[in-house]
């Protein structure tokens, strides 16, 4: 004997379509009454410390830092991000190999540029020069110079323009160092900038633009649209049952009925 497999019942999916819609809605009844309260709660003036939703918001650099020190004069380099000190002078995709110092110029290094820098950390120019692969640079108290990967010195100019190959060994080249928890909390404070507030993320909470900028908010339309189904279906669920209690009142009445005519 075979057993028929029962149709999944209707109200099965408008309970478990409930119980999400019931989060995604208290998401959004508990955060829009934050929000409605934002002055009281001071939300735009707490900045948010947690290091796992400033990652999320990519508000916390990559990698790890790297430092050339010389004198009072710290050049770093964080995620792309270049600092003159603790102050952010440019943004360069290339990877710092090394920064000296020549007079009053500072001369930065990077994979086939070179950044020309006053002591103050204002750009004087920042030029590609006709060398690759760059991985040092360094003086000997009159020239630059830099190195490439093959192992290769090139000199330069007074300009610090034009280059071309030496075989000078009379060289102080740029050894980095590692940056002090200090100053790694500084760097990381002026690439946040201004920070995260915690009116920020309680927003893109109610909105479901933390879930994801693009199609977190669909995650939140969704509720709207499973809310209307649930009502809908709801309604329909009502009135189905109450049409079945309506039918079988009515079979037994008239069952009732029909007993009493033959007693």
């Amino acid at each position: 004997m075979t057993r028929t497999r029962k149709k999944f019942p209707f109200f099965l999916w408008h309970r478990r379509l409930g119980i999400i819609a019931l989060v995604l809605v208290l998401i959004l009844s508990i955060t829009g009454i934050i929000l409605n309260h934002t002055e009281s709660f001071k939300l735009d003036e707490t900045t948010v410390e947690s290091e796992l939703l400033l990652s999320w918001y990519g508000l916390n650099p990559e990698g790890k830092p790297i430092s050339f020190k010389f004198k009072d004069i710290i050049i770093s380099q964080w995620d792309e991000q270049l600092f003159f000190n603790t102050d952010i002078i440019s943004h360069n995709s290339q990877l710092l190999r090394g920064a000296t110092r020549l007079n009053d110029i500072i001369i930065v290094a990077f994979d086939n540029t070179i950044l020309l820098l006053e002591t103050n950390g204002s750009i004087i120019e920042q030029a590609r020069i006709n060398i690759d692969n760059i991985i040092n640079i360094g003086t000997d108290g009159k020239h630059v110079y830099v190195k490439n990967s093959a192992g290769d010195i090139f000199v330069s100019d007074e300009q610090i323009i034009n280059w071309k190959k030496t075989q000078h060994n009379h060289i102080v080249w740029a050894t980095a160092t590692k940056p002090d928890h200090a100053l790694r909390q500084q760097l990381k404070q002026v690439y946040r900038g201004q920070g995260l507030s915690l009116e920020r993320v309680i927003l893109d909470l109610h909105s479901g633009r933390l879930f994801n900028q693009r199609w977190g908010i669909y995650i939140m339309d969704a509720s709207a649209v499973i809310m209307i189904w649930l009502g809908l279906s709801g309604t329909w669920i009502w009135w189905s049952r109450n049409k079945k209690i309506r039918t079988k009142r009515h079979y037994q009445k008239h069952h009732q009925s029909v007993h009493t005519r033959k007693d």
